[in-house]
């Protein structure tokens, strides 16, 4: 369902650099995929209420990361596994493989930035957004 990745931190008196590696073919890639589209969540209204997310993907793959505050990202796979994770350190990224998940990303800290790295462009017809069909998909 997911993987965490730990990408390299290095710090001094200036601050921190992590570096994030693409293409799937470089060896020194943490990110299992190409890399289509980038985007940002940020400026989450209710952050401690907002729920983002919602929804599951057939195809895409995702690297979701923490760059600023923390949150809290719930993941269900088709067989009705659910993790619950903290995401607050900006050195860890979660991949969600291939596969059917349902995602939900709340509890947001006051200026909360999230990252996410997906493997294709958007495309409306690879997301699942209503809860009871991702279970009716999952055979469930």
């Amino acid at each position: 369902m997911f993987e965490v990745l730990n990408f390299n931190r290095f710090s001094d008196g200036r601050g921190d650099l992590i570096p994030i590696e693409l293409g799937a073919k470089f060896e020194k890639s943490l990110i299992p995929f190409d890399v289509k589209r980038i985007y940002f969540i940020s400026t989450i209204n209710n952050d401690r209420e907002a729920i983002r997310g919602k929804h599951a993907h057939i195809d895409l793959e995702q690297v979701i990361i923490c760059a600023h505050g923390r949150f809290v990202l719930d993941l269900e796979d088709s067989n009705g596994n659910k993790e619950s994770l903290l995401l607050k350190d900006n050195n860890k990224g979660i991949y969600i493989k291939k596969g059917l998940v349902w995602r939900e990303l709340k509890n947001f800290s006051p200026n909360c930035v999230v990252i996410v790295l997906a493997s294709n462009h958007y495309n409306e017809s690879d997301y699942i957004k209503n809860y009871n069909d991702f279970k009716t998909k999952c055979g469930v």
